[in-house]
């Protein structure tokens, strides 16, 4: 992303308002996914996220230095991981099922912020004119709408990559609470846990290798059915307020 800001040809103060509204809406982002990890997981009565200072939107305790680089970079990252225990998970019968929900609580949460963000801008859109956040420089409303946009983009950026059916990310994990006990308690599985980490280096050198962008294509087509949700709310929103 930052790459495509230097080849935009805008200048050195536009540049660096850019990235500090980048900066925001990733924060947002990230803060909003991770809260939702730690709150669900505190409800289903496990305090380990609590006692951890997670159950909080501040950004200190959410955003990772690297993740948030390299999503700046490359337009995917990570925040810091919530670290809860599914054996204290007791406000639910089915304890598997309360997993799920933990790990789906954080890409439910990035799909809230993408679609609020995105009714924001048709509010914006309506309020102060089409003409005037198209207008030239960087204004008050401008930037306000590039956060929005900036927020609804890297909210469903993050959602997609972490449906990425590949551990230790929450797609796999969701997986991970379908499979059949003797499956996922097996020795054949855990060997497979010892390599997994392995499965995004082995991904990254295909990638350069036969130069297909292997993880964005897939990260498009999940994200695709949730951005046509958003699409056509704000959609039906427009044709009510133009």
């Amino acid at each position: 992303m930052i790459v495509q800001l230097l080849r935009s040809g805008a200048s050195g103060p536009e540049m660096l308002l850019m990235i500090l509204l980048l900066l925001f809406a990733m924060t947002i982002s990230f803060s909003a996914h991770e809260f939702a990890h730690a709150f669900v997981a505190y409800k289903l009565g496990d305090n380990t996220p609590y006692n951890m200072g997670r159950v909080t939107l501040n950004p200190a305790a959410h955003v990772d230095p690297m993740g948030a680089v390299l999503l700046l970079l490359v337009g995917f990252g990570w925040g810091k991981p919530v670290v809860y225990n599914p054996s204290n998970i007791s406000r639910i019968k089915n304890r598997r099922l309360g997993c799920i929900m933990v790990s789906a609580a954080g890409v439910t949460a990035n799909f809230i912020v993408a679609l609020i963000a995105s009714i924001l801008e048709v509010i914006l859109v309506r309020v102060a004119g089409a003409s005037v956040l198209m207008g030239s420089g960087v204004g008050a409303v401008t930037a306000v709408y590039l956060v929005l946009e900036y927020v609804t983009t890297f909210s469903l950026s993050l959602l997609a990559f972490n449906l990425l059916p590949l551990p230790p990310l929450d797609g796999f994990n969701i997986l991970q609470e379908l499979l059949p006990l003797s499956v996922k308690y097996s020795d054949g599985y855990r060997k497979f846990l010892g390599f997994a980490p392995k499965i995004f280096l082995v991904i990254i050198i295909a990638e350069y290798a036969l130069r297909i962008n292997i993880l964005g294509g897939l990260m498009a087509l999940i994200q695709l059915p949730f951005s046509l949700i958003i699409e056509y709310i704000c959609y039906g929103l427009t044709m009510i307020l133009f």
